[in-house]
């Protein structure tokens, strides 16, 4: 793609993010290897960014699925995160907002030079 299509891309992209934006930290996950199997553990926050959350679950609202938890059932919902170019997340970050509810990255969609795209689940009672 040419540096004009790139820029118009990029333009369309932050306009998209600020009809609707929200501010979030998020702290990534780093794997650890030991003798006993591997485990995440929360590394240093990220700065705070401007993202966008789109509901993936269904064209006309949230369906929750349902997932049994120890505490009783929790609800997941499917998200996007839609960040400029330049914005940095990765597999497995998450964070909690002020509601409590928890959200976490569960897969990295492929760069494409104009947005940062990653799917997100929203785990809560809500």
């Amino acid at each position: 793609m040419d540096a004009a299509e790139l820029a118009a891309h990029r333009a369309n992209t932050r306009y998209f993010i600020s009809v609707n934006p929200t501010l979030l930290v998020l702290i990534p996950r780093i794997r650890i290897v030991s003798s006993t199997g591997v485990r995440l553990q929360d590394g240093v926050p990220r700065p705070e960014q401007v993202v966008r959350l789109i509901d993936q679950s269904s064209p006309s609202g949230p369906v929750p699925g349902e997932v049994r938890a120890s505490d009783g059932k929790q609800r997941t919902v499917q998200y996007q995160l839609l960040g400029e170019w330049d914005a940095v997340f990765g597999l497995y970050d998450h964070w909690t907002d002020a509601q409590g509810i928890h959200w976490e990255i569960g897969d990295l969609i492929p760069d494409n030079g104009y947005e940062r795209r990653a799917r997100v689940v929203r785990y809560g009672e809500t």
